[in-house]
């Protein structure tokens, strides 16, 4: 039987638990293969949902670690990164979920040379690009034979959280976050069916969350255009004010994420003036956000309590939930690839053995 984008979506509790058990044997092995720094850089590298979860890290990394910290593209490394800032003070993390994404495997390719540690970041370590690094580590998702990753983007996340915590000295706790999503997930049931026919018409979105939510909100607006394929824009909430927000009408739809954490008073004010101007505004927040100002809005209530860092791990899941459900009411499957030969005709990607870009 064919896996699908919902029934992956579902096990992430449950993968998080297997990434918790099995992160002490990985980070320990990375960390035999490249020390333990001091590093002065540490690069994150990787496209698409790979890229959201280096950008989620990057905060753990930064806030943990005595390091220049920067989350790049492959383009942007190969074509204008000053490459010999990379040397043998540099840890290079390649970031892909396959282990075939041509960009990334150039970029740790490069970087090896440089006389960089590398890390190849991934799902499938017996994919082509795991060779391209010094060590591999094994984000232990699971299979997920689908193009649109659901779970492969949390367990990233959780598993260079960890390696980042193990970097660091500290000790990090995740066993909470499988908890967390099965709230959650109970939470959006309650409003999906209605969301879902909302958005399956939506002109365009807006998503709007900043700080480690902005990793939420842009693996969020990466699975509407995969599924929903209508115009996504992503925002922090300071960035939407200014510009942005002259397209605010009656018929725009805004998707804010809110954890409780640094930016929490100026999303208020700018989901306040939203719902004043938009009959489509959802809010998707901690549960006391309700009890601190007027919501006129849709409201979707998440775990609160915890360090702000984690929320992407489980605030990404209802914009899964969404994209899937809105997906299928306009009679597509997420798991179909509009262009199943895509990357191979431009050479993005080195091909699976079964082409599951097919659905």
């Amino acid at each position: 039987m064919k896996q699908n984008m919902k029934g992956c979506m579902f096990e992430q509790p449950d993968t998080i638990r297997n990434v918790i058990f099995r992160a002490p044997e990985q980070v320990e092995r990375v960390c035999a293969a490249v020390g333990e720094g001091p590093f002065q850089k540490i690069y994150l590298i990787g496209s698409g949902t790979s890229l959201h979860a280096a950008i989620a890290a990057k905060y753990a990394f930064a806030r943990w670690l005595d390091a220049e910290v920067q989350v790049l593209t492959p383009f942007e490394f190969l074509y204008y990164f000053p490459h010999d800032r990379v040397d043998e003070s540099t840890l290079v993390l390649g970031v892909s979920q396959t282990a075939r994404s041509i960009g990334t495997i150039n970029c740790v390719e490069l970087s090896r040379k440089r006389g960089a540690k590398t890390v190849f970041v991934t799902a499938e370590p017996d994919n082509l690009g795991a060779a391209s690094a010094h060590v591999v580590l094994d984000t232990c998702t699971g299979q997920e034979m689908v193009g649109a990753k659901t779970k492969g983007f949390t367990s990233t996340m959780a598993m260079l959280y960890l390696f980042a915590a193990r970097l660091s000295g500290k000790a990090l706790d995740l066993s909470q976050v499988p908890d967390w999503m099965e709230e959650t997930f109970r939470q959006t049931r309650q409003e999906i069916e209605a969301l879902a026919e909302e958005y399956k018409t939506a002109p365009s979105v807006t998503i709007l969350g900043g700080g480690p939510l902005s990793a939420a909100a842009k693996e969020g607006g990466l699975k509407m255009l995969e599924g929903v394929r209508i115009p996504v824009e992503v925002y922090d909430v300071e960035e939407y004010m200014h510009g942005p927000y002259h397209c605010l009408e009656q018929e725009s739809h805004l998707i804010f994420l809110v954890n409780g954490g640094a930016g929490t008073e100026r999303a208020k004010r700018m989901i306040q003036f939203s719902q004043e101007h938009s009959n489509h505004v959802l809010v998707i927040g901690y549960k006391a956000l309700a009890k601190e100002m007027d919501l006129n809005c849709k409201f979707l209530p998440l775990p609160e309590g915890m360090d702000e860092i984690l929320s992407p791990l489980f605030y990404v899941l209802p914009l899964q939930w969404l994209s899937n459900d809105a997906t299928e009411k306009k009679g597509r499957r997420p798991e179909q690839s509009r262009y199943p030969q895509f990357h191979a005709i431009l050479g993005s990607k080195f091909m699976p053995k079964v082409n599951y870009y097919e659905g």
